[in-house]
């Protein structure tokens, strides 16, 4: 493998029975994209023997994983703190792009993530089917947060050849109407600048109920990756009820879904 980039791909390793499942992904997408692969894991307690232990698991499992794959390179991090505590470290000073981890447990994971500067990959399972990466479903609302997942969608198309599929929502506001229409303006240049093979297509849904609409069409059409922003806004109901994309992640399956945040702004990918 050439032109390895020093941005990380980042797997959370917790030592859950699913773990190993987020390691396969993460060996998946650092060799599409060309990063190192990092096993990084939050310590929740201080205790220097703690830190040693999981040191020494983490190295037991990547010296696992070089006599497999030898052409990516792999290290371990951990950091004391929990996930949301740790997570601008990892971007800013660990210089992570993306961090991948299991679906199970999510409540704590969702948290991370409403103040994360990298997308999290949510995934369940490693079948082959799973970790194609090469159809891909991009719901397009009224939100600005669509330029984001819109560039993560032509990281797959550029680096993994990946046909994008645009599902665009329709609104009765004119103002949202509006907004849609230039997301799929912005949208629709830079895939053809970029040469990426793409389709938009529309539905009579909604922007909030969009996400729903493409997770059908994500099961019912084989999709292989679907994209989707974090809430920005938290309403008590959402408290009550759980956030939409909680909501998307537990009907997901096997589905990989890659959730951006739209409260900070994104890292972008290296080439």
């Amino acid at each position: 493998m050439t032109n390895i980039t020093e941005q990380r791909i980042m797997v959370h390793c917790d030592f859950s029975e699913s773990m190993n499942e987020a390691i396969v992904h993460g060996l998946r997408i650092a060799t599409i994209f060309r990063k190192e692969l990092c096993l990084f894991h939050p310590l929740q307690k201080k205790s220097k023997a703690e830190k040693l232990a999981v040191q020494k698991a983490l190295t037991t499992v990547i010296h696992r994983l070089k006599k497999d794959v030898s052409d990516i390179p792999m290290s371990s991090l951990t950091l004391k703190g929990d996930l949301a505590g740790c997570i601008d470290r990892v971007a800013e000073q660990y210089d992570g792009v993306m961090l991948i981890l299991t679906s199970e447990n999510i409540k704590a994971k969702i948290q991370a993530l409403q103040v994360s500067q990298i997308p999290f990959l949510f995934v369940k399972g490693d079948s082959p089917e799973s970790l194609s990466y090469k159809k891909v479903m991009l719901p397009v609302d009224f939100r600005k947060v669509m330029k984001d997942t819109s560039l993560w969608g032509s990281y797959f198309g550029r680096f993994n050849q990946a046909d994008v599929s645009i599902l665009s929502a329709t609104e009765k506001s004119t103002d949202n109407s509006t907004m849609i229409r230039k997301n799929l303006k912005f949208i629709e240049q830079l895939y053809m600048k970029l040469h990426l093979d793409f389709r938009v297509t529309s539905t009579s849904k909604g922007s909030f109920g969009l996400p729903h609409q493409a997770l059908e069409r994500c099961h019912s059409e084989k999709y292989d990756l679907l994209i989707i922003p974090s809430s920005k806004n938290i309403s008590l109901i959402d408290l009550i009820i759980g956030l939409p994309e909680t909501k998307i992640l537990k009907k997901a399956g096997h589905l990989p879904v890659l959730c951006i945040n739209p409260k900070r702004d994104m890292y972008i990918l290296c080439d």
